[in-house]
This record gives C-alpha cells, structure tokens and sequence, in this order.
C-alpha cells in the first residue's frame, strides 16, 4: 500500500513538554487536597469519581444488563461491582491462569450479543509454561454468582517462548462474530508476528464458537490460518469500531513507537519490519519508518505512552466529545482523548492527568460515561463525569496517586504493586555467573556448538559473536525457511536469544535445534549471558 506522508502525525500532549521514559515512572507526591480537586473541574468541565477501590491489577470491564460491573482482575479472579460497591467474593468457576509474566493472567471479558437471553460471556487468559505460554478464549454460562458450562472455544497456535501471545482484546461485530487481538508480547517473540502459521502479533476474526469465519483475507495465502484478519502488530491493546463500521486498533510500541491504526481485511501493519520504536538498548527496532509494502499508522507516538486501550465515544454524558477516541495510557498515566478527521488525529486533549495514576483500560458505559481503571496493586474503578461534584459527591472525587519515590524506576514500580511477577523480578535481578553459565551452556549446548572455550561442537553453527549477527546467515548451514527468510529472521540480541533457548522449535519452527524446552529463566539468561560474552571474544 502506498505510503502518504501527511497520514504520521508524530504526536505530543498539547501545553506539556515530551516526557522522557524515566520522567513517566518517576512520580512525585502531588499533595492535593480534595478541596483543590474539586476547584479544577469548574475549568476542565468534567471530574473523576473514585467508584471502588482495593482491586488486584485490574484489566478489563464490561456491563451486565442490570448495570452491574464485571471486572477482571490478571491476578486470575473476576469481580463484580454491584450499586458502586466492590462485593468482597469473587465470580466462581474462572479458570486456573499461567501468571509468571505481565503479558499473562486473566485478561479480557465480554458478553455475548445475546446474553440477555442466553446468560453467556467470554474470558481471555494465558495458561501453560514459561517457555510455552498460550492464550485462550473461555465461554460460559454465568448466573450472578458462578461459571458453568465452561468451554475453551479457541487457543492461540503454537505456544510461545517468554512474553508469547495473550489474546489482549474482544471486540463483537453487528454480525454477532468477534475480532480478537493477540498480541506478541515484548520483543523476543517478534520473529513470530510475520509469519501466518501462527496468530502472535494477529487479529483474527472467528465465530462464537472460535471457529474461523469463512472466506478470510488469508483463507488463500499458502500455510496461512484460516482465521486471520491482519497482521503486524506488537501488542493490540484496544480494538473500537465507529458508528459507520471503521475499526481502529491501538498497538503499544516497545521504546516509543505507540500506533493508532485503521485496520481492513488483510492489511499488514508492518511490525517489527517497520517501526518508530527503540528497543529497550536504545537500538531502533527497524532500520525503516515506512514502506509501501506496510499500512501506515494513523499517528505514531514517542516517547512511549503505552497506550493499553481504546474506545470510540458515542454517548449521551459529552455532547461535544461524540465521535473522539479515548484511549487509556500505563506510561503516559492519563485517558487520552483524541479527535481524528480525514484519518489524521486533528485534536488531543489528556485526562486524569492530575491522578498520576497507570491507566489499563477505559470504557463508556451505559449511562454514557466514561470510566477507567488503574494498574496497580491498590488498582480503581472511575467515573469521568460532566460538570462539578456537588457538596455531597466531594468525598467520592478521585484523588492522586501518592507516591514519594523520585526517580528510581524499580521503587516506583514497588511502590505501585506493578512488575512484581516473577518473570519481571527475575530479570531485574539478575546477576551473570560466568562459572555457572559456562557449565550450563557445557550441559545444554555444547555438543552441537562452539561457544568461547567449547571447540568441539560441530553439528550446529557456531555461536560465538551470535549477538551481533542476523539468524540463518552463516554458510554451510541448512536453516529453516523462517530464519533465513528476511521477514521473518531476527537480529539475534538478549531478547530474541532468551526466546529463542526457551523454546527453538515453537520460536522456529523446522530449526534443526531439539533441545528440550527450559522453563527456567535464570538458566537460559545465564545461557544468553555466555553467548553475549562471546562477543568480543573468538573472532
């Protein structure tokens, strides 16, 4: 498709300066008082209700027909808010979820189109390993109290290596089938999402009961799931369709590069080929920001903002806000409201910005409001109202995120309760044993490779200097069609290399590599750790 520069429209919050990743995470004590709050909603004309609080790392919410509140927690429960209180039991019969990761846990719920007759909603989860993560789609009958009738109708293919595909979001279409965004993760499954054999960085377009929908965009594409709809994206964190059928996606960038994207049948949206994005080195993610091979986005963002959600307001509650965009935002810590004419994004306006909160998700509800919740341990349910709270409502005006932590990263996520799962916390911990990585790359790896003092491997290529060089280009070697293929080979660096040792076969599938899978992270960081050592050794 061909590329129109007018249609990136690099964007930044009107009357504030760009944020750097560090200034996102560090956040000072504001110090507000309510009385303050409350003065400086008369100007905004809106204001924040605080409807619960005390949620575990709430993900996503949708409305039961009696105006109750379903809400996910990734922690693995689902809740339900009922007259604007949290009920302290959760929802039984959820299933068991895998929850090493922040790409894992229980994620998204909807409502089947005809529930009111048929009682049935959907719930997105990961489950399997750590180094063979899968994401599935559950439908069940749901009573008020409890799941029954439990079916998974649909799981992701091929499990993934670490931060693989979680189905991020559903969204029904007039037709009564659904789009499902899968994502890919963080980097280190990026070598997956331009191959269509499986649905990591995918929307796909299926049946309410999981089945593909017929005729597809991909349905003669040779090797291609029948079910895929699009491709090329990193992380679809929010899926809207607008009054006249558009559907517009949001796609959360690595370092930079958020995208807001119009998707049709078929389209290709270019990650990881084409991105704005750095990795989290510093080193951009593509050598290109265009190519008419891709879509282009509708707007590109640096720095990142990590916009997590999307919707498209048609509500009574904002008469001058019907037809904008909202989209929730974990780095940039605010809803954001967008306006977009002729499919460039023409007016910007942030929300909540004052709350200094991680926004995960953002929805109107049927009272035409505007609601968000918070990542965090200590996560909320809020309201965004028009006007100004009465005297009476002043005590429910959301207030902000207290937080005295100035500048250090970690204690900023320690302080919020956010990247404390155990993948996470492994990777900020560790510490390179060179004694123990060699005798681990000895145990795993040096039969079939040269690696820095192993000389004897000879069956594979050698490894030394790995780090540096794109996978299935030393000669000599019959590499599978996926590494030696430009689309989808890799620079091999931290990211890919930890994918890739968790689980060769699933990461490429036809490497000659038959390693058992290691779901152990220390282990295969200790691996990578030896192959990056390699390279400033060995010529």
């Amino acid at each position: 498709m061909k590329h129109n520069r007018k249609e990136i429209t690099q964007l930044r919050p009107y009357g504030a300066p760009a944020i750097s990743l560090f200034a996102c995470f560090a956040l000072l004590m504001t110090g507000f008082s309510r009385a303050a709050t409350a003065d400086r909603v008369d100007d905004r004309g809106y204001w924040a209700e605080e409807v619960v609080n005390g949620l575990d790392h709430p993900w996503a919410m949708t409305w039961l027909p009696n105006g109750d509140i379903l809400i996910t927690e990734r922690t693995g429960k689902l809740r339900i808010v009922n007259k604007g209180k949290l009920q302290p039991k959760a929802i039984e019969g959820v299933p068991e979820v895998l929850n090493g990761s922040i790409y894992d846990g229980l994620l998204d719920v909807k409502l089947d189109p005809d529930f009111a007759t048929n009682k049935t909603l959907y719930l997105t989860f990961v489950t399997g390993t750590d180094s063979a993560r899968t994401g599935s789609i559950l439908k069940a009958r749901f009573d008020g109290e409890r799941l029954s009738d439990k079916q998974i109708i649909f799981s992701t293919a091929r499990p993934a290596p670490p931060g693989g595909p979680s189905i991020l979001r559903i969204l029904f279409l007039p037709d009564k089938t659904m789009l499902v965004g899968v994502g890919s993760g963080g980097q280190g499954s990026r070598g997956m999402v331009q191959r269509t054999d499986n649905h990591s960085g995918k929307i796909i377009h299926i049946d309410r009961e999981g089945r593909a929908v017929a005729n597809g965009p991909f349905s003669n594409v040779e090797g291609a799931l029948p079910e895929l709809w699009a491709t090329g994206f990193r992380n679809s964190a929010g899926i809207t369709r607008t009054d006249d059928g558009r559907i517009y996606v949001i796609d959360i960038g690595p370092k930079g590069g958020d995208e807001l994207n119009l998707v049709t049948p078929g389209g290709n949206y270019g990650w990881p080929l084409v991105s704005w994005g750095f990795d989290y080195t510093g080193r951009a993610m593509s050598t290109k920001q265009e190519d008419p091979d891709y879509v282009d986005p509708v707007a590109s963002w640096s720095p990142s903002r990590a916009p997590s959600d999307l919707v498209y307001y048609n509500g009574s509650q904002f008469p001058r806000w019907r037809g904008d965009f909202f989209t929730s935002e974990l780095m940039g810590h605010v809803v954001r409201r967008l306006r977009i004419k002729d499919n460039v994004v023409v007016q910007e306006e942030a929300l909540l910005d004052d709350l200094k909160e991680r926004i995960r998700s953002v929805a109107v509800g049927p009272d035409g409001y505007i609601y968000a919740i918070t990542d965090s341990s200590k996560g909320r349910l809020l309201r965004i109202r028009a006007g100004a709270p009465s005297a009476a409502e002043a005590k429910r005006v959301a207030m902000p995120f207290q937080n005295l932590v100035t500048g250090d990263m970690i204690k900023d996520f320690n302080s919020r309760g956010v990247y404390q799962e155990r993948f996470t916390q492994t990777l900020f911990n560790f510490k390179y044993d060179e004694a123990r990585a060699r005798k681990l790359f000895g145990q795993n790896c040096a039969s079939c490779h040269v690696a820095g003092s192993f000389t004897t491997g000879e069956i594979g290529p050698n490894l030394n200097r790995v780090s540096t060089r794109p996978s299935g280009q030393l000669p000599g070697y019959n590499y599978s069609a996926a590494l030696r293929n430009p689309k989808t080979s890799v620079q091999w660096d931290r990211d890919t290399l930890v994918a890739f040792i968790s689980n060769p076969q699933t990461y490429y599938p036809g490497t000659k590599m038959v390693t058992s899978p290691i779901d152990e992270l220390e282990t295969v960081l200790q691996i990578t750790s030896y192959l990056e050592n390699t390279a400033s050794e060995n010529p």
